[in-house]
């Protein structure tokens, strides 16, 4: 299957136009020809599989065939992490996640923050483009920049851990039940959460872990963590 990304493309659509930049893609790199097949989606569980009716570098169509919305799983696991100081770890992680299937992501600005301003149109090219590669049709959510403070104020997740490296009690999330379908994860920036934050998020109820006895890169630890979150409520789920 050849999938391509649409935000506006609905089950009802007849013939779908493709972008000029999709459909020099199309005629270009793929080579496709009238009479093939691809599908599209608009990211919010939408597969439209269509016909190629013209295939032109400027102006590519494709006639609707059929259409399914998928329904979205009940189990969503949700990032909110530090920007790396380097923006194409940060990046790669984004894209790692998007295969896993993550529902949101959520940049937050810590004390110890190096970098304080993100592109958020980056990062949604970044998890388009490793939607169409996983081949998934449900675009994880974006969310805008905002404070350690803010973020923590405003969750509403079934459960929510922050990891940070500081000797206070906390259990290996590895070893921790879950309850309820919505998780969230927090991770803090290379020098970590400071010991203000910790101590406001542990007011809020959010649960102290540890990811193990190594000290990871902020984007391994988000994918590390994240990656034991869909093990653990897949585990849940079939209890």
């Amino acid at each position: 299957m050849t999938l391509f990304y649409d935000a506006n493309i609905q089950a009802k659509t007849q013939e779908f136009v493709f972008s000029r930049e999709e459909s020099k893609h199309l005629a270009k790199v793929l080579r496709k020809t009238s009479g093939e097949l691809i599908t599209v989606t608009n990211g919010k569980g939408l597969e439209w599989n269509g016909k190629l009716l013209l295939v032109t570098p400027s102006k590519t169509t494709a006639k609707l065939l059929d259409a399914t919305q998928h329904n979205a799983s009940k189990n969503q696991i949700h990032l909110a992490i530090a920007p790396t100081k380097n923006n194409n770890r940060m990046e790669w992680m984004l894209e790692k996640l998007t295969e896993l299937g993550i529902a949101s992501i959520t940049p937050i600005k810590c004390d110890h923050s190096e970098r304080k301003l993100v592109k958020t149109e980056r990062f949604e090219k970044i998890i388009i483009a490793g939607l169409k590669q996983s081949q998934q049709f449900f675009l994880p959510q974006i969310n805008e920049l905002v404070s350690f403070s803010e973020f923590i104020n405003k969750i509403k997740f079934d459960q929510t851990f922050i990891a940070h490296c500081e000797s206070l009690p906390k259990e290996k999330l590895l070893n921790l039940p879950l309850s309820g379908v919505e998780s969230c994860l927090m991770i803090g920036p290379e020098g970590d959460f400071s010991s203000t934050e910790i101590a406001s998020a542990l007011q809020k109820n959010i649960i102290p872990v540890s990811l193990g006895q190594q000290r990871y890169r902020t984007e391994t630890a988000g994918l590390l963590g994240c990656h034991t979150l869909f093990i653990k409520q897949q585990q849940y789920t079939n209890a």
